[in-house]
């Protein structure tokens, strides 16, 4: 994931979650890593975060659970779209 994607990333989460100018840039940079490398050990090295939509959105739903430290939830909730993805990344 490079420098761009994760800015462009942050720009977008922030504006979501309407975060406060005092909460660190910091700690959504390592929330945004820490998703990317989970959805990617779960269904791909191949998922593109930039053109593949159903992932970015996945990511950012990962971003905004960590944020309001309930990752737990997210991994119950959102089972189902790491199963679609994984069976579109099967073939790639």
């Amino acid at each position: 994931m490079n420098e761009a994607l994760i800015s462009s990333l942050l720009v977008e989460i922030k504006g979501e979650l309407a975060t406060p100018s005092s909460y660190p840039d910091t700690i959504l940079v390592t929330y945004i890593k820490e998703g990317a490398q989970d959805i990617q050990n779960k269904v791909s090295d191949l998922v593109d975060f930039e053109s593949d939509l159903s992932a970015r959105a996945l990511l950012k739903a990962f971003v905004r659970y960590s944020y309001y430290g309930q990752r737990d939830v997210f991994k119950i909730r959102y089972d189902s779209e790491y199963l679609e993805l994984q069976i579109r990344y099967i073939n790639v």
